[in-house]
């Protein structure tokens, strides 16, 4: 059995909310609850993270990141993945500096988009995810539009992330003005998903919310990959 290593801390709610996922998962897939996937979590600072990319100290950041990854690597695990979207921003700089073969979260959630027929999503996420297009690319690359919020709602957003949802708080109001968000987007660009291009935001959003669009959470498309590649050797 393969032994999947998780770099957290980018969100302690997400970490464990991925942690008991891929647990969970895992056992459906080889149908007992008395066996256990093998699992390393490095925890990272997200703030420290954040820091260096407000600063655009971006080597330092791939070095970091990289540092952990390693750590993994040491630790015996096969393949890695990181259980957030922000460090994307720099997949390849962090994969160069490591050995340990990284699951992307976002190749994982183009294949699933595809999958799923979606033409048209509105992207919610941290404001590195929103600005940049590092999570963008692949998918226009992929024949798939994808929308940004206005730069208000951009900021609103991403201070909702980070003060609010890294924290574990969930707040109905929050949770309003984020639908409202989306479905203005929706209405505008005439779009058939939004993409919660944050692990967090799954916390405060979900499919339940929504009847006219898909709700793509990318931290579950990644989970089961993870799991996929965890149960390949079983095969």
């Amino acid at each position: 059995m393969q032994k999947l290593g998780i770099i957290g801390g980018i969100g302690p709610e997400a970490t464990m909310n991925y942690y008991s996922a891929i647990i969970k998962r895992y056992q459906e897939r080889i149908g007992t609850d008395k066996e256990l996937p093998r699992i390393t979590i490095e925890s990272i600072n997200m703030y420290h993270m954040f820091r260096l990319l407000d600063a655009q100290q971006y080597d330092k950041v791939a070095g970091y990141v990289g540092v952990a990854a390693n750590n993994l690597l040491k630790a015996g695990c096969d393949f890695g993945l990181m259980c957030g979207n922000t460090p994307h921003l720099l997949f390849d700089q962090i994969q160069a500096r490591t050995d340990l073969p990284l699951l992307s979260i976002v190749e994982t959630a183009v294949a699933a988009a595809q999958q799923l027929h979606l033409q048209r999503l509105a992207l919610l996420g941290t404001k590195f995810t929103m600005q940049n297009d590092f999570f963008i690319k692949p998918f226009r690359e992929a024949g798939i539009e994808v929308c940004r919020p206005s730069e208000n709602n951009q900021s609103i957003i991403h201070q909702k992330i980070v003060d609010e949802l890294e924290n574990g708080i969930v707040k109905k109001e929050t949770k309003q003005q984020l639908m409202t968000i989306i479905n203005k987007m929706v209405q505008k660009d005439h779009l058939d998903g939004a993409v919660l291009g944050c692990t967090k935001l799954p916390l405060i959003l979900g499919q339940e919310d929504f009847k006219n669009i898909q709700v793509f959470d990318i931290a579950q498309v990644q989970i089961k990959a993870a799991v996929d590649q965890l149960l390949k050797k079983l095969k």
